[in-house]
């Protein structure tokens, strides 16, 4: 699992990277007054988040299908709460260009959602690899 995890970082790290600069370069040269300075929070966050599920994820082998299910479905909460916990923050204590904030930080949930949905595709698949392999 260890190579399966390293494996899953570059990748994130890249689509993170790539996606985090591609934006930012497209809001300050494109659309400079839809740029607002927390933006870069927004990748990072999602990075976090990211670094956090690989780890969980790929922590030990899962032998039982329901722990993986439970798992799972205990990240995506806490993954939505960490997320609507910090849009709360924003749009409390910051206030500042909030539908500009709100359009960016949704882009990125769902650029996450679909990678994060790719990375527990990947798990199950050396999971199930390992089971037949043994």
């Amino acid at each position: 699992m260890e190579k399966l995890r390293g494996h899953l970082n570059i990748i994130l790290t890249v689509v993170m990277l790539t996606s985090g600069w591609g934006i930012w370069w497209l809001l300050k040269s494109y659309l400079p007054t839809s740029y607002f300075a927390w933006y870069p929070v927004i990748p990072s966050f999602f990075y976090v988040m990211g670094l956090v599920f690989v780890w969980v994820i790929t922590r030990d082998y899962k032998e039982n299908q329901r722990k993986m299910v439970n798992l799972y479905m205990i990240i995506k909460l806490c993954k939505v709460a960490a997320a609507i916990a910090l849009g709360s923050i924003y749009l409390i204590f910051v206030k500042v260009q909030v539908r500009e904030f709100s359009m960016v930080f949704i882009g990125f949930y769902l650029l996450y959602l679909g990678i994060e949905t790719f990375f527990f595709y990947l798990t199950e698949e050396k999971i199930k690899k390992n089971k037949v392999d043994e």
